[in-house]
């Protein structure tokens, strides 16, 4: 039945979603997904020294995919295959973090756990500033993100725009009828070389 505990948001099991989803498009998902797994230390070695423990961990799994398809398969189609697992994985992860089920989708609450995920979650360790807070508007930026700090130092920036992509897929898809997300027009993320990442969020 649906669990009674709202004060902390679900967990989406990244392991089933991995075998669910990269089954169409890879030979034998299974080994793959536990062959990643089991060979997480040795993507830890090559993690540079001053990230964040705990942000590294959320992110050794997905990251050490596109790492191991990426070498075996070339970068276009490990992105391909990455971005098709990730988006609804991480639409899966985001509608937990902004307790889809447990509340109301509001503009309201929209906000309201967006800020709280950016406080509690990996993107804790961006820096972030709110431009306007309004009933009718959200706007963010980023001015320091720890996915394209992290993927850079890898050798691997471009994988940073899968995670660009699920910001895309939560924002536009929490309230479709009533809101739209964007980015103040095109190449305004730091993946694109730009200095900030921007987020809009306004209500029709």
């Amino acid at each position: 039945m649906i669990r009674r505990n709202t004060g902390r948001p679900a967990n989406p099991k990244k392991f089933f979603l991995a075998l669910g989803l990269l089954g169409a498009y890879i030979k034998r998902p299974l080994c793959f997904v536990l062959c990643t797994a089991a060979t997480i230390p040795k993507f830890m070695k090559q993690v540079p020294e001053g990230m964040p423990c705990e942000f590294i961990k959320s992110t050794a799994l997905q990251t050490w995919m596109y790492m191991r398809l990426k070498k075996a398969a070339g970068q276009e189609k490990a992105f391909e295959v990455m971005r098709a697992f990730l988006v609804p994985a991480g639409l899966a992860v985001q509608q937990a973090n902004f307790r889809t089920v447990e509340h109301g989708r509001t503009f309201e609450n929209l906000v309201k756990f967006q800020q709280q995920t950016n406080a509690e979650g990996p993107t804790r360790w961006n820096e972030m500033e709110v431009i306007e807070q309004s009933p009718a508007r959200y706007e963010f930026r980023v001015y320091k993100c720890m996915f394209y700090e992290l993927y850079s130092r890898l050798g691997i920036p471009e994988f940073t725009k899968i995670m660009c992509a699920v910001d895309n897929a939560i924002f536009n898809t929490y309230l479709p009828d009533t809101c739209v997300f964007h980015r103040n027009g095109a190449d305004n993320r730091i993946a694109d070389g730009a200095k900030a990442c921007h987020f809009v969020i306004e209500r029709y």
